[in-house]
């Protein structure tokens, strides 16, 4: 199970974080970012009555991920992987990478944070 992708917030993740096989987690982190120019248009919900919709801005996002340039990441631990033996761990690590300003998605550090508590709770 993914927590995120360098795809997530629509390409302004700096970190993909997962379940490693054997037990406990694995981050990589980006040693590059992707530079839109004007930004990303916003991202349209997937519902029934908008499919259209959603399919075009799947397919400009795509067009623009496809043309974007890249600039490196000069911050520590870029292009790094790290393997934590636990949620709390790892979510304390993905806090320490957003505090050196790696772009690190809140939803996945809450989605970690809560697996640590219920891991406990066992």
């Amino acid at each position: 199970m993914s927590y995120c992708r360098f795809s997530s917030d629509q390409y302004a993740c700096d970190v993909y974080v997962y379940a490693g096989i054997g037990g406990g987690f694995v981050t990589h982190v980006a040693r590059q970012r992707f530079v839109f120019e004007p930004p990303l248009p916003p991202p349209v919900a997937f519902e029934e009555s908008n499919i259209d919709a959603f399919v075009r801005h799947a397919a400009e996002v795509q067009s623009r991920v496809d043309q974007a340039p890249r600039e490196p990441i000069d911050l520590p631990h870029a292009g790094e992987t790290f393997d934590d033996p636990d949620a709390a761990a790892c979510a304390k690590r993905l806090c320490d990478l957003r505090a050196l300003g790696y772009r690190v998605p809140q939803d996945a550090i809450d989605a970690l944070t809560d697996e640590a508590i219920a891991e406990g709770a066992s």
